[in-house]
C-alpha cells in the first residue's frame, strides 16, 4: 500500500490525509511486517517530526483501523499492537512464543480449506478469521533445556 492508496481511502471517506497521518502511515510502512506497539510507532515517528505526540499516535491508529488500514492485535494482557494490511499479502495466522514474546507469522491452516470446511459442516460462510497460537518457541526450549542441565 502507497501513500497515494491511503489518500484515496481518506478521501472517499470524507476525512482529512495529513501530513502527520503521512508520517505515521510511512513510519508503519517501515516497520512492516512487524507488529509495532504505539509507543514504538511513536519512537520512530519522533525521529522524523519532533511535533506528533503520543496522543496524535493513538488518534491516528484508531482512524486507520477504522479505515481498515491496519490490524490491531492484542498479543499479550492489554499490549496492542498493530500491522499495516496489506492487500497483496496472504492471510497469515500468529505464532505466539509466551516465554520471549516472538511472534511468528505463517499461514498455519489453509483458509480454502476451513472455508470449505465449514461450509460443508456448518453451512457457514466465512468471511474472516484470525488465528493465534501460543507456546513456546525452539530457541526459548533450547534455553530451558541448557539451563535444566
Amino acid at each position: 500500500m502507497e501513500s497515494k492508496d491511503i489518500k484515496k481511502i481518506f478521501e472517499k471517506n470524507n476525512q482529512k490525509y495529513t501530513k502527520q497521518r503521512e508520517i505515521i502511515f510511512l513510519a508503519l510502512k517501515k516497520s512492516s511486517p512487524k507488529h509495532v506497539t504505539p509507543e514504538e510507532l511513536f519512537s520512530i515517528v519522533r525521529q522524523k517530526n519532533k511535533q506528533v505526540g503520543i496522543a496524535t499516535i493513538y488518534r491516528t491508529l484508531n482512524i486507520f483501523e477504522e479505515l481498515g488500514i491496519v490490524n490491531k492485535q492484542e498479543f499479550t494482557d492489554n499490549a496492542y499492537t498493530y500491522e499495516l494490511i496489506d492487500s497483496s499479502n496472504s492471510h497469515h495466522d500468529h505464532i505466539i512464543c509466551t516465554n520471549c514474546g516472538k511472534i511468528i507469522e505463517d499461514e498455519c491452516i489453509s483458509t480454502n480449506q476451513l472455508e470449505k470446511e465449514l461450509k460443508e459442516r456448518y453451512d457457514f460462510d466465512l468471511n474472516y478469521y484470525s488465528l493465534r497460537i501460543y507456546g513456546t518457541c525452539s530457541d526459548c526450549q533450547k534455553l530451558r533445556s541448557t539451563n535444566d542441565k
